[in-house]
């Protein structure tokens, strides 16, 4: 049986003949690795649930199992039904239906976060397992694929992540990509790829470097916002897939805003930035010169289209300097460092802190200790004879541009601010 100790990256599912959890990480001595994980269920509970409702769930043929057991909840310990299913997806809809009647307990706690709790593994963690077969390595590219028997706590560990930052220069007037150029670093060397061609053939390339290199990290400035979306449109325009995961799936949208690519993290260093530098202007110009001290190039933005017939080696430089840029500034400000330590103290993977909510942080060693407790943990998502559970409302803004706007927030609401803003 092999054993590594892994620094874990992000976490998802693949369905197979049953859910198979992937987890996806760095080891120690900086190999890539992707850890397979057999025989567990999502499953919630539901709470008081009547005779006629757990014979019902039995029968059903979604459901796997349903076992009895107790729980505290609403200040008493009361009789519950662990309900465990086949596949995730069917949560909500199970969610939906008996939260008409019952109480429904845990039922919206994100799958991959349900496996790492109930086997408390910790964002670094010792593995036991054993190689898995050629057939299924081939449908990752990590240097290491595992199936997991076992884990155990490890020291924690920073092992030298792989970055690939890119930028995109295109045409105003119709929106075809006249280049793409990628800064990597990789084991401490910048690598630098100039991508050129007819359109087709430079989102081809993209997806090559990307594999080739195999990142840890792809990010760039307003990747998010920008670059990914309109390589995601520009390829579907020529019918090209962006297969760029780790386990070779395509890159995929999440809540409308939010771009996921399997076992690799997509960090936008303009939000890294933003959240902490709070600067007053936020280019990438003004950014890299209050970090870096450095300019971008000559190139005006704003008549690219010109600038790319007149001189096309120039716009190509300032391309790649912009994806050079947007590298030096993530590793300046320690972003990827900062994360690290918040996800050892948190016990997540990294890509939950980067892209989560401080609430999944709190989430993590709550949800635990209250397992262990043996504590009933209420649906945030949920409805309860009619009513439904709510946060505060949150206005999406479709993108345009708006004229005379004027923002007000608050961005604590402890109770002394309340009080003397009378809120």
């Amino acid at each position: 049986m092999d054993s590594y100790d892994v620094r874990l990256l992000t976490v998802s599912y693949t369905k197979e003949e049953d859910v198979v959890v992937e987890l996806f990480g760095k080891t120690r001595n900086g190999k890539s690795i992707t850890i397979r994980c057999y025989d567990f269920k999502p499953y919630f509970y539901v709470a008081e649930p009547t005779k006629e409702v757990v014979e019902a769930l039995k029968e059903n043929r979604d459901v796997t199992n349903v076992e009895e057991t107790e729980l505290f909840f609403k200040g008493e310990m009361k009789k519950c039904a662990k309900i465990a299913i086949k596949y995730p997806w069917l949560v909500p809809d199970f969610r939906h239906k008996l939260g008409k009647e019952f109480r429904i307990l845990a039922a919206d706690i994100p799958f991959g976060q349900r496996f790492i709790y109930d086997n408390d593994i910790s964002s670094c963690v010792r593995v036991f397992g054993s190689e898995e077969n050629d057939k299924i390595k081939k449908r990752y590219t990590t240097e290491l694929v595992l199936k997991a028997e076992r884990f155990e706590e490890c020291e924690p560990f920073k092992p030298e992540l792989c970055i690939l930052s890119f930028d995109i220069e295109n045409s105003i007037k119709t929106g075809e990509i006249y280049t793409i150029c990628c800064a990597i670093r990789e084991k401490g060397e910048l690598k630098k790829e100039k991508l050129a061609g007819d359109e087709p053939e430079i989102i081809k390339k993209f997806v090559e470097t990307v594999n080739k290199y195999d990142p840890d990290i792809v990010t760039g400035y307003n990747t998010e916002g920008y670059d990914i979306p309109l390589l995601y449109e520009r390829a579907k325009k020529h019918d090209i897939k962006i297969i760029i995961g780790r386990d070779k799936s395509e890159i995929m949208s999440t809540s409308g805003r939010y771009w996921r690519i399997h076992g690799r993290l997509s960090v936008d260093v303009w939000l890294a930035a933003k959240r902490e530098l709070h600067p007053k202007r936020e280019t990438l110009g003004h950014i890299a010169k209050i970090v870096l001290n450095e300019k971008k190039l000559d190139v005006d933005p704003s008549r690219i289209d010109e600038e790319w017939k007149k001189n096309r080696k120039k716009v190509m430089d300032y391309c790649l300097k912009d994806a050079e840029l947007a590298l030096g500034i993530l590793e300046k400000i320690s972003v990827i460092e900062k994360a690290m330590d918040l996800a050892t103290v948190s016990k997540l993977p990294l890509d939950d802190v980067l892209n989560g909510r401080t609430s999944t942080l709190i989430d993590s060693i709550l949800i635990r200790e209250a397992d262990k407790n043996k504590i009933g943990v209420p649906c945030t998502k949920h409805i309860y004879g009619g009513e439904r559970i709510t946060g505060g409302y949150v206005h999406s803004i479709q993108p345009g541009l708006y004229h005379w706007i004027i923002v007000m927030d608050f961005k604590s609401m402890y109770p002394s601010v309340i009080i003397s803003n009378n809120i």
